[in-house]
């Protein structure tokens, strides 16, 4: 079952959904990037296989986040988008998630 997408707001949808608004919004490459990772989630069976494949880390400051690595040090910040949360309460169990929410996209510092 593919990994389902919700957005934090109208902003980063529209930039998600156009590969236009995207290049317009965050430059070519990175726009190009943005939505490489996006197939990327979309094809994987939980957002643990971009860890796996080395396009994502865990957040260290936010157990409940996923970090997705784009060009030029911007990052996508995802949560999983379940009621209830898959694993115990501190700690999600990534490798059930089917369901994100994307926070953030922006400069490492930024995000």
């Amino acid at each position: 079952m593919p990994i389902q997408l919700a957005f934090q707001d109208e902003t980063i949808r529209k930039v998600c959904e156009s590969t236009i608004s995207a290049k317009r919004k965050l430059g070519g490459a990175v726009g190009q990037s943005l939505h490489a990772r996006l197939s990327d989630l979309k094809a994987a069976d939980s957002p643990a296989d971009l860890v796996a494949w080395g396009f994502a880390e865990f957040d260290p400051a936010a157990n409940d986040q996923l970090i997705i690595f784009l060009d030029e040090d911007y990052r996508i910040r995802i949560a999983s988008n379940h009621k209830p949360r898959p694993g115990a309460l501190d700690k999600i169990d990534w490798a059930k998630v089917s369901r994100v929410k994307i926070l953030s996209i922006g400069r490492t510092n930024e995000n």
